[in-house]
């Protein structure tokens, strides 16, 4: 019986062991996966800044920045009329009451 109880105690001291050393090994691997992570965050940061030098992608740019221009430069001055003429309307109002 003495011999069952210190076999089953063996097993049990070997298993908590096992899985002991199993978790400290599973510990680089989560730097790993960290350290690898951000090799690919730095390695598509790359990428991207080679494809930017291209001349393809300024020229896109360009022609977006020309379009969005030639869009957005009738809209700017129709809101600076109104503006003014918004404005022109109190200064005549104010000019109104006074006269009378």
């Amino acid at each position: 019986m003495k011999l069952l109880a210190v076999t089953v105690l063996l097993l049990i001291i070997c298993s908590l062991e096992g899985a002991f050393v199993r978790r400290q090994a599973e510990e680089p691997n989560l730097q790993s996966l960290v350290s690898q992570y951000f090799q690919t965050v730095t390695d598509y940061g790359k990428d991207l800044m080679e494809k930017a030098k291209g001349p393809e992608l300024q020229a896109q740019a360009k022609a977006y920045f020309e379009k969005t221009q030639e869009q957005l430069t009738p809209l700017v001055k129709k809101a600076g009329t109104d503006l003014l003429n918004f404005l022109s309307n109190f200064m005549d109002l104010k000019t109104q009451p006074a006269t009378q």
